[in-house]
């Protein structure tokens, strides 16, 4: 008996040193994730946040961090991934709405971002980066004056917030000039007073940030969102103005150019973004995107394996190489890359392909079934993927 009892106490001693150096090991891992993301090497963060959770420390805020690294990465999808497993959990979750709201606004469903963002209002109201977004999703929505008001709560909230006063000035810019255009004085005097008031708050928000680099961003992806490129291509030039070096600037007019179609300008914004940023993911998927449209598939090819070297969850780069692999008739080497872009398809795009290319390799059943889904995901589509955005 005592033998048994000393055999279950050094058994218990075993396992509770198991337990002490799990946790030590964990430890070490959520500190490398911590560093990783203070130095902005976000791929480093999201391996150590998933090496947590495999390790059995799965909680929604780990999961929360984990999707905001995945966000700042721009795989959007991925992170949106995370915040519904929050959201299951915990549905008043203010970071999870919140970047519900930005993925999906990245993702140009500014509809869709609304519910989001409102909950993380509701649940935590005042806060002026929940009322920008909110604002955001407005103005891509072609609801200005409801922007408008926000842009303006966030601005009285927070006066010292650049973003916040430059969007109410481009908002109130832009409902004066739509005023201006009315016959009869009332109308006109009334426009004029809004245009004042907005050249006011430009004043206020360049008095703030002489630069006003992250209000021409704002404002830069919220005309792209609303696709209005003529003037995503303005404030992403300011920008590029006010900090010639900033990779993230030249990439928003890489994707503004892109997304009005004009091809040459988008490769120049686009080069320029990869020369101060080679480690940019999207920016290489764009370029590649690019090349295959004009028929060069040597040099898509070569930004399009860039871009999977740095991310290979990245469902646009496959999508590049499957559309690449078509063109040269090779569908069974499309195929595999489909069904790894197949998870994020939010329009159904990638499902028709898939379909398409299943039908070409004669496997009629998988085709159907993956048209079907392709027509459900299509019908309840709200507004463009930014994955095709790029794949047009």
């Amino acid at each position: 008996m005592l033998r048994g009892l000393l055999v279950c106490l050094l058994w218990l001693a075993s396992l509770a040193e198991a337990r002490q150096q799990q946790a030590e090991d964990q430890e070490a891992i959520a500190q490398r994730a911590v560093e990783a993301e203070r130095r902005g090497d976000f791929a480093t963060a999201v391996s150590a946040f998933k090496q947590l959770i495999t390790s059995g420390a799965d909680n929604p805020e780990l999961r929360s961090n984990l999707g905001i690294a995945y966000f700042q990465l721009h795989d959007y999808e991925q992170a949106m991934r995370q915040f519904h497993l929050v959201l299951s959990k915990n549905a008043g979750s203010v970071p999870a709405n919140l970047f519900s709201g930005l993925c999906l606004l990245k993702l140009q469903r500014p509809k869709d971002a609304l519910p989001f963002l409102k909950n993380a209002d509701r649940a935590q109201p005042g806060n002026p980066n929940i009322l920008i977004a909110m604002a955001q999703a407005d103005v891509a929505a072609n609801h200005l004056t409801e922007a408008s008001s926000l842009f303006e709560r966030a601005a009285h909230l927070d006066g010292k917030d650049a973003e916040a006063w430059y969007g109410l000035g481009i908002t109130d810019r832009a409902l004066a000039e739509q005023g201006l255009k009315a016959t009869g004085g009332a109308a006109q005097q009334n426009a004029q007073a809004l245009m004042d008031k907005a050249n006011a708050a430009i004043a206020k928000a360049v008095q703030l940030d002489p630069d006003s680099t992250s209000a021409h961003m704002l404002m830069g992806e919220t005309f792209r969102i609303a696709e209005r490129y003529d003037e995503a291509v303005q404030e992403y030039q300011s920008a590029t103005q006010a900090k010639p070096n900033f990779a993230p600037a030249w990439a928003g007019l890489a994707v503004a150019y892109s997304a009005s179609g004009n091809d040459e300008q988008a490769l120049q914004a686009a080069t320029r973004a990869l020369a101060l940023d080679p480690n940019d993911a999207p920016t290489n998927v764009l370029i590649g995107a690019t090349f295959l449209r004009q028929s060069d598939y040597v040099k898509a090819k070569e930004y399009a394996h860039r871009a999977l070297e740095l991310q290979p969850d990245l469902s646009s780069v496959h999508v590049v190489l499957a559309k690449i692999d078509l063109k040269e008739d090779r569908p069974d080497k499309a195929l595999p890359e489909l069904k790894a872009a197949v998870k994020d398809d939010l329009d159904g795009s990638t499902y028709y392909l898939l379909a398409t290319t299943l039908r070409r390799l004669g496997r009629e059943s998988e085709a159907a079934a993956a048209m079907q889904k392709y027509k459900q995901l299509h019908a309840a589509h709200v507004g463009p993927a930014v994955g095709n955005s790029l794949l047009r």
